[in-house]
């Protein structure tokens, strides 16, 4: 304790000789910020090790406590979906709204079997809200649908959209 004590006494000096805008005072001042906010890691990191859990404990210490994570039931279809051209002949960039929680996104494309039928093909998986997709010439319609999934659930396919890319 005696260590960190000296070094928030730097930090204090350092901010008031900061006050002028001095380069070298600035500089100063972020290095002591840098090694004050290590110590307190550090510290933290200690009382946790020690308190076990206990939140009395941490919070006798001075330490508030967060709230412990929930984790993600559900997730919602992506969102706002669209097509672009490239300059690119053929190459076409699929873009969404990032889904809060999703770990990837499984990108299909409808595509016409042999019988003349349509069925959906996964055409990427990508952490990525936003695809390149090749061999979709940009003067048909094309249909892409996107899924977000997460570590325990999947989101309901988007909406299927026809597209003509722009």
């Amino acid at each position: 304790m005696a260590e960190f004590g000296a070094a928030l006494a730097e930090l204090r000096e350092a901010n008031i000789a900061a006050l002028d805008r001095g380069r070298t005072a600035i500089l100063r001042r972020n290095a002591a910020d840098r090694t004050i906010s290590q110590m307190i890691t550090r510290l933290a990191g200690y009382v946790n090790s020690i308190c076990a859990g206990d939140l009395v404990k941490i919070a006798s210490a001075g330490f508030q406590f967060t709230k412990a994570p929930k984790p993600i039931s559900s997730l919602q279809a992506p969102k706002y979906a669209r097509v672009r051209s490239t300059p690119y002949p053929s190459r076409l960039v699929v873009k969404w709204e990032r889904v809060p929680g999703a770990l990837i996104y499984q990108v299909e494309a409808e595509v016409t079997t042999a019988d003349g039928g349509k069925e959906w093909q996964r055409i990427a998986l990508t952490s990525r809200p936003k695809i390149e997709v090749d061999g979709h010439p940009s003067d048909q319609f094309h249909t892409f649908r996107i899924c977000a999934v997460g570590t325990k659930t999947q989101s309901p396919y988007a909406e299927a959209h026809y597209f003509k890319a722009a």
